[in-house]
């Protein structure tokens, strides 16, 4: 809400821009995806860093589960971060692999799309990629519309909401460690 209101107040003033940097928190990192921005979502803030990694942090942050919160901050303040458990070990991995797979795929895939990223200019494409990969595990934003994106990238966007957060985040979908078993799964088979 601290960052987010350092555009909303501005904009809307001082009540209803603390109101509306309210909501969209709690809106963001309860994977709510739920604006009162307009219909086009977060379209206006296609180029706006502040929006676009505010929104990506709280939803990052939620979707990671509060078991994996609980550990990462006590080994930190055990200043010792060797030693997770499984779980937490394959939420990170898992999480960081999907979050820039999603964003690689749907950048190299929309990169000359001009009714998505192709006109924005090569570091708004990225962010707007990134964007894109963290807010289709669940969350619902869009600073693209989604029916503007290639074949491609909407099929990214799919297996991303399919697959979703981790356990015991505001994240829904199948959950990051089922996926992450089933493939080391599969692997170990073959």
């Amino acid at each position: 809400a601290f960052f987010y209101s350092f555009w909303f107040v501005p904009e809307y003033g001082f009540w209803k821009g603390i109101g509306y940097s309210l909501f969209h928190s709690v809106s963001a990192f309860c994977n709510a995806g739920i604006d009162l921005v307009g219909e086009s979502s977060f379209a206006p803030f296609v180029t706006n860093p502040l929006i676009n990694f505010t929104t990506m942090g709280l939803i990052f942050l939620s979707g990671l589960g509060f078991p994996v919160w609980w550990e990462v901050l006590e080994r930190t303040r055990k200043n010792f971060v060797r030693g997770f458990t499984l779980h937490t070990k394959l939420v990170l991995t898992t999480t960081v692999i999907l979050l820039f797979g999603g964003a690689l795929l749907i950048l190299a895939l929309d990169w000359n799309n001009a009714s998505s990223l192709g006109s924005l200019k090569p570091a708004q494409k990225a962010m707007a990629a990134f964007f894109q990969s963290v807010t289709t595990r669940t969350a619902g934003f869009e600073t693209i519309p989604q029916a503007n994106f290639s074949d491609g990238s909407a099929m990214v966007s799919m297996i991303l909401m399919f697959i979703g957060g981790s356990p015991m985040g505001t994240a829904g979908g199948v959950k990051t460690t089922t996926v992450a078993i089933l493939l080391v799964v599969v692997a170990s088979y073959i």
